[in-house]
């Protein structure tokens, strides 16, 4: 008996004590496992997070390039200029402060708060200047921040002291990406230098961080071993990603770290292991209670064990299971995002088609039946005049295209300069007078609330919103019908400002509810029985409203069916100082003919050079210019254009016509290489840009080359005898 029970015992024992080693040994294995498993799902959560903060660094940085370049492109010649564009824009970029800084650190915000930034970290004097694409941490006041810093290339004429301009992202997107309430407010992700110094951490309290210095803080580890922040140190120095685990206070934790863009800085996140390892704790207490059992432990162990194991894999795959649904919906909203922009295409291609093939089919219909018909003059100049017609609609359904096509890539500019706002609306009305003549409709302007005239802005876009307005208003009003303008004098709060509100009525078809909702979406048309019967493409009360917002502006409409029509544009405009004479706004715009005197003039004693590689389009200019009776030279690229004009004599040339887009060399660098050769007659050489390039940075670039001005193509003959009177006659 005694020895049966002394073997139970010792086969209990054996059988317990073999239970626990192997139980040991697979706790351990399973536990080796699970962090494996948590470093490698916290590191590519630390990869996220690291590329959502190079997207945070690429936006702001792309911003403050952005605003130099506009900047640059507008000539904005003082810090107030730059603070008032920043200022502009705080609710399309969500930066928390943005400002100029000068060469000693000293700052100006755009809430007006000055103050100096010492010891900056990016701050190296090259040449008097701070290297470009910099970030450091500041302190405006509030706590530690995050401060994006790029310099002007050359400085400012009158604010040669700012060095650069910087912005600071807002609070809550910081805190977004270094509070890691994914896991819990024990978890954070913070943000050092190369020394160790905590430079950026989540606004609440968290207790493992004993100094400043994280790598300090975590040379108090009480693992034992190698410290962890010899591991950090090391990876640190090599530029390294990497990831480990430290004890604090008895409390493990997970950490990965990894470097921040091209920067000498570290992100780190850290995660407590009791957060990650709830399926080991499990497991190690069943363990604990499995050894307390009888014989029959080792049977109930493996079957435990095997249940314990499943139960991970099973976790594991609805954590797969999880992220295969996350994928699936971001895979469905990405197709439907391409489907409605599929559609968006074909609908684009849709009006396009229309549009564009139906002036298209009056020029080629009436060139047929003009060669058909090329012995009557008559039926010969009816052809003529309905090709015209069509070929200025054809040009506007290009320009419009063009314009929401800039828009939409926010290339499209606004010019600065001065106008005034009564003789503007007077050329406007002479503009649109044709069509109130021919439908004898009671049109008025009331400026009587107007105070000041004398403004500066964009008479330009003015005039595009303006003409798209009340277009629309002879398009839909019946002949005899009432179309007002309005304009009032509104409060603007600036002692340099003034603002308008104008106000645009008709007594015409109106617009249903329906459409009101659509009406300043691109490619929309009403769908009144008339309207189908009306050119167009859709796109003038898109660009309308979104030039009116570029200049800081509102637009808003009211409308009822059967009723007409009511447009509320409210827009700022610098104030001007009078001016007596006043040069034309619209002097290069294409609404007007050459008359018949320009093409009489005799300019048979001068000689020009006329520089085209398209043979079309060399005969069509050589016609034009050619019944001045002048003398004409071709160039085919500016090469030869190059050659031509330096080996002439002094005013041998009196002007050249110059493309732009040329095979050998082009236009700009043709002019540019005239006006080096040290000549002083040809300093003085007219080169005026006769190109396709027709925007408002095309003709900067022509005056940037040397040139002395810029005419579109298509050709417009007012514009042209207009340049060959000034510089031939």
């Amino acid at each position: 008996m005694f020895k049966k029970r002394k073997t139970f015992i010792l086969s209990t024992t054996t059988a317990a004590v073999l239970v626990l080693i192997i139980a040991f040994y697979f706790f351990q294995q399973i536990r080796l496992g699970v962090e494996r498993d948590n470093l490698s799902n916290l590191s590519a959560f630390g990869t996220q997070l690291d590329a959502h903060f190079d997207q945070m660094n690429s936006k702001y940085f792309s911003v403050l390039e952005s605003c130099l370049e506009a900047a640059n492109r507008n000539g904005y010649v003082s810090r107030e200029d730059i603070l008032d564009y920043f200022k502009g824009r705080q609710n399309i970029w969500k930066y928390r402060t943005a400002g100029i800084m000068d060469k000693e650190g000293g700052y100006m915000t755009v809430d007006g708060d000055t103050g100096s930034l010492k010891d900056l970290s990016f701050q190296e004097k090259k040449a008097g200047y701070i290297d470009n694409d910099s970030m450091t941490i500041v302190n405006f006041g509030i706590g530690d921040e995050l401060l994006y810093y790029v310099e002007l290339e050359e400085s400012m004429e009158s604010a040669s002291e700012i060095a650069g301009i910087f912005m600071t992202p807002a609070f809550d997107e910081l805190e977004y990406l270094l509070a890691l309430n994914v896991y819990t407010e024990e978890s954070y992700a913070t943000v050092i230098d190369k020394e160790g110094n905590i430079l950026l951490k989540p606004h609440y309290e968290y207790s493992m961080m004993i100094t400043d210095n994280y790598l300090d803080s975590l040379a108090q580890s009480d693992l034992k071993g190698p410290k962890p922040d010899t591991q950090l140190r090391n990876d640190m120095a090599a530029c390294a990603s990497g990831s480990l685990i430290f004890s604090w206070m008895g409390k493990r934790n997970y950490l990965v770290y990894m470097p921040v863009g091209n920067s000498s800085w570290y992100l780190l996140v850290t995660v407590p292991a009791n957060v990650l390892e709830t399926t080991t704790r499990s497991f190690r207490n069943f363990i604990i209670a499995a050894v307390l059992v009888t014989v029959v432990l080792l049977l109930c162990f493996c079957t435990i064990y095997f249940t314990g194991r499943q139960r991970i894999i099973d976790e594991k795959n609805k954590e797969i299971l999880a992220k295969e649904q996350i994928s699936k919906k971001k895979l469905e909203a990405a197709l439907d995002e391409a489907k409605r922009a599929n559609q968006a295409k074909s609908v684009f291609l849709s009006n396009m088609s229309h549009d564009i093939r139906t002036p298209m089919n009056a020029i080629i219909g009436m060139t047929g039946i003009a060669l058909a018909h090329i012995d009557k003059k008559e039926k010969v100049r009816d052809c003529l005049e309905k090709i015209s017609s069509s070929s200025a609609h054809l040009l506007s359904l290009i320009n419009d295209v063009l314009d929401m096509s800039r828009i939409e890539s926010g290339r499209l500019t606004l010019n600065s300069e001065s106008f005034n706002l009564k003789e503007l609306l007077d050329t406007l009305s002479g503009i649109i007078q044709p069509q109130i003549a021919s439908g004898n409709f009671d049109f008025t302007v009331d400026m009587e609330e107007v105070k000041h005239e004398d403004l500066i802005g964009d008479p330009l876009r003015f005039k595009q919103m303006f003409l798209n307005i009340v277009g629309n208003s002879v398009k839909f009003t019946d002949p005899g019908g009432r179309i007002r303008v309005k304009v009032q004098e509104i409060p603007s709060g600036s002692d340099d400002t003034v603002r308008f509100r104008f106000i645009f009525s008709d007594t015409g078809i109106g617009m249903s509810p329906e459409f009101l909702q659509r009406l300043f979406q691109p490619f929309e048309r009403s769908d009144a029985p008339r309207a189908s019967h009306m050119e167009g493409t859709g796109l003038g009360m898109a660009i309308t409203k979104n030039i009116a917002e570029m200049m800081n502006g509102s637009i808003r409409v009211e409308s009822r069916e059967g009723e007409g029509t009511t447009f509320y544009i409210e827009l700022p405009f610098k104030k001007d100082v009078p001016h007596t004479l006043r040069p034309d706004p619209f002097k290069e715009l294409p609404f007007m003919s050459a008359t018949e005197s320009e093409k009489q003039a005799d300019y048979s004693d001068r000689r020009l050079l006329l520089v085209e590689d398209n043979e079309l389009n060399l005969e069509i200019a050589k016609e034009l210019i050619s019944v001045t009776n002048a003398r004409i030279d071709t160039a085919v690229n500016g090469q030869e254009a190059l050659d031509m004009v330096t080996s002439s004599a002094p005013g041998y040339y009196s002007l050249v016509l110059m493309d732009i887009r040329m095979p050998v060399m082009d236009g700009y660098e043709a002019s540019q290489k005239i006006r080096s050769t040290g000549r002083p007659d040809l300093q003085e050489l007219p080169i005026i840009a006769m190109t396709a390039n027709a925007f408002a940075e095309d003709k900067e670039q022509a005056l940037e080359a040397g040139m002395n001005g810029h005419v579109s193509k298509p050709i417009d003959l007012r514009e042209l005898y207009r340049i060959l009177e000034k510089y031939l006659a």
